[in-house]
């Protein structure tokens, strides 16, 4: 048997493990059965059904909803749903984002915070209420990988007429679970897996849905007026996750490289909390021009700053695909965890460039299997990406787009 299938598979079967032992805790289960049980004694009443309302369903991270926001525009203008009030139900992290950019699709929104809506009884029944006394004729969620606690309940309470979602895979779920859910859908499209790119995913939901052929390949924001890169270098240390995160130490030896040859502005964005790594990042580099802007710019202002930037180098985060839709030259480095599902991005987008561990290499060649090997993690550490990898990305792009 050749070794390195092996080892593959021993790790698969590993990364499986590992994810029935975080579902099968104790504490998860009751809680689980306890909301399960709570949400079925919710909504018992009488539910008037009111014609020609929408509820699109995005509940996910930063990058999901750019991932899925050009599609609202698609159901706001098809035929099918053009005289529909259309209501989306989103993350209340991007909020502000999605006021801003559309607002114009949108009739009405709800926002709830993922966490509490998992934890919180009271808050999880004010949700889920609001959800079931507004009467939807149609709810819609397109996410093949859906999760039982959030989307799936929340087109549950819907009660609504039609309630339509994706046969998709349990990645997020143990098969059990989504096998009750899909009972709680009056329709499943059944698009296969392939491709694994998360947008197009979401373009062959929406086809199946509209029944009409969708003419964009990647996601995009509208283009801004002032588009002159006045804003020079953006670095972005965080992400969701600690693994993640490439070393400030990396982060800080790479802009002295840099300023070899670019005296230009850097600024490193981020959330609140990535104050610290940015903090370390100048510390480190012992360069004072740096700009720390982590928790000083909300999530338009974000935009715009990609927007009109040189270059983007990033983590896996949000910020990636927020840059990546305004064709900003980027550099995103990747421990390897849900390959294929969020990147790479198609090849027709060449101002993208990712770099992963040199260990996660030998995966790349065979893209189906290694999205099923890293559903759950990754067999590399983020840091084993050197300064030298990163760096040569740079001064490619930097070539290509000067």
């Amino acid at each position: 048997m050749n070794p390195g299938f092996f080892h593959s598979r021993l790790f698969h079967l590993f990364s499986q493990s590992m994810f029935l032992k975080r579902y099968l805790r104790l504490r998860h289960f009751k809680k689980l059965i306890r909301f399960f049980i709570s949400d079925t004694l919710l909504f018992v009443g009488p539910q008037k059904i009111i014609p020609k309302t929408l509820l699109l369903l995005k509940t996910e991270a930063i990058g999901d909803y750019v991932l899925f926001r050009n599609f609202i525009q698609l159901v706001k203008e098809s035929e099918k749903f053009k005289d529909y009030k259309i209501t989306l139900i989103g993350n209340e992290l991007w909020k502000d984002l999605a006021l801003h950019e559309d607002s114009s699709f949108c009739d009405d929104f709800i926002w709830i915070n993922r966490k509490k809506i998992t934890e919180d009884s009271s808050y999880r029944k004010q949700v889920l209420e609001q959800v079931y006394q507004s009467g939807f004729e149609y709810c819609i969620q397109a996410n093949f990988s859906r999760e039982f606690l959030i989307g799936d309940s929340i087109i549950r309470a819907s009660h609504a007429k039609c309630r339509i979602g994706s046969m998709g895979d349990a990645a997020n779920d143990l098969s059990v679970f989504k096998s009750i859910s899909d009972s709680w859908y009056t329709q499943l499209l059944h698009q296969n897996s392939n491709p694994i790119f998360e947008f197009d995913k979401n373009k062959i939901f929406f086809e199946e849905l509209l029944q009409t052929k969708v003419n964009f390949n990647l996601p995009f924001f509208k283009k801004q007026t002032s588009q002159n890169h006045r804003n020079g270098i953006v670095i972005f240390p965080g992400a969701g996750e600690k693994i993640k995160q490439w070393s400030t130490k990396n982060f800080a030896d790479l802009i002295l490289e840099i300023r070899k040859s670019y005296d230009g502005k850097i600024s490193i964005c981020g959330a609140p909390s990535d104050s610290f790594l940015a903090e370390e990042i100048i510390k480190y580099s012992n360069d004072f021009t740096l700009l720390n802007l982590c928790g000083k710019t909300n999530l338009i202002e974000l935009s715009e700053t990609l927007a009109n930037s040189e270059m983007l180098i990033t983590n896996d985060s949000g910020a990636f695909h927020i840059a990546a839709a305004h064709q900003t030259p980027s550099i995103c480095l990747m421990m390897g965890r849900h390959f294929g599902r969020f990147a790479p991005y198609p090849k027709e987008a060449k101002w993208i460039e990712l770099v992963f561990p040199h260990s996660f290499e030998k995966y790349l060649h065979q893209p189906d299997t290694t999205a099923e090997l890293t559903k759950y993690t990754s067999p590399s550490n983020i840091d084993e990406i050197s300064v030298e990898q990163v760096f040569e990305i740079y001064i490619k792009l930097k070539t290509i787009f000067a």
